[in-house]
């Protein structure tokens, strides 16, 4: 069985990756800013990408990363230096990984880097975009193609590199869905804006499925959307979540201004008001078969 370092391996998605990776035999190390040692089966080195320290150790004997690191979009205002913090945490932790293993002189057989589908930018229009498209444009798009080619350097070196571009997580552990739920919780859910954005996604068990799949296959290489094969909009995603919820679907939507006013128009505009249609025909192609595969089973599954 394999050894895979994740970063960001107490998170939302690398918590659900790393039990599963355990639950398959495989070995998996997790970079901590505070855990050292062993336990339930993880292996914890500890890291420092603020001041460029990292267990050495950690990286010996290492087939594959897993990078998943990286500030909260969602998590505080955007202001300039919170705007930062998002795209350093994202590229400076890869690169410093890319640094220690190039002077150790032990690289991975092969990478997987986390991206968005925010790479596409916002455009509202009916168009499916596969990974053959070009960057839009946005804050966004830009936190995107500086984590993606923060990663470039390992191939250099002979290791096998992906993309995964991820779509809204859905889980029953928290992320996007817990905000999202909550006005619906009080019979008061309806749709963001227009209601007509797209709005990409993804179960988290088809996300970390994705994941594994990824170090599995040595054929795959390159970018890959991680979105589930339903396309929907703000508005159907919402309507939706109230039928599987058993609660009312209020008309008419949120406005766009009272999102604006709350979150800033930056923010609210790229999370909430605008998005892209992504296709993810070339993961299935890949020999993925989703578990999720449509936003009503999805939200059964994660709604329990």
């Amino acid at each position: 069985m394999a050894t895979i370092l994740i970063t960001g391996g107490t998170g939302l998605v690398g918590n659900n990756l790393t039990k599963k990776l355990i639950e398959k035999g495989h070995k998996v190390r997790i970079l901590s800013r505070s855990k050292t040692g062993s336990k339930g089966g993880i292996d914890y080195y500890r890291w420092n990408v603020g001041h460029n320290e990292i267990d050495n150790h950690a990286l010996i004997g290492v087939d594959s990363i897993v990078h998943l690191a990286g500030a909260g979009v969602a998590d505080g205002p955007w202001s300039e230096r919170y705007k930062k913090e998002i795209i350093d945490s994202r590229v400076d932790s890869i690169q410093l990984l890319f640094k220690k293993c190039q002077a150790l002189k032990a690289f991975p057989t092969s990478i997987i880097s986390a991206s968005g589908t925010a790479f596409y930018g916002f455009d509202n229009s009916d168009k499916i975009y596969d990974e053959s498209a070009k960057a839009g444009e946005g804050f966004l798009t830009e936190v995107s193609e500086k984590w993606e080619q923060a990663s470039a350097d390992f191939e250099k070196y002979n290791v096998r590199r992906l993309v995964l571009r991820i779509g809204v997580v859905l889980s029953d552990k928290g992320g996007a869905l817990s905000p999202i739920k909550m006005p619906f919780q009080f019979g008061i859910g309806s749709a963001m804006g227009t209601g007509k954005q797209p709005f990409p996604w993804i179960h988290i068990d088809d996300l970390t499925n994705a994941i594994i799949h990824s170090i599995n296959n040595q054929k795959m290489n390159g970018v890959f959307n991680a979105v589930a094969p339903e396309t929907v909009t703000n508005g159907e995603f919402s309507k939706t979540l109230a039928q599987e919820m058993g609660k009312p679907f209020w008309a008419p939507n949120v406005p766009s201004f009272v999102l604006r006013i709350i979150l800033g128009k930056e923010k609210a505009d790229e999370m909430l008001l605008n998005g892209a249609h992504v296709s993810s025909k070339k993961l299935e192609e890949a020999g993925l078969s989703f578990q999720f595969p449509k936003v009503s089973l999805a939200l059964k599954e994660a709604l329990k």
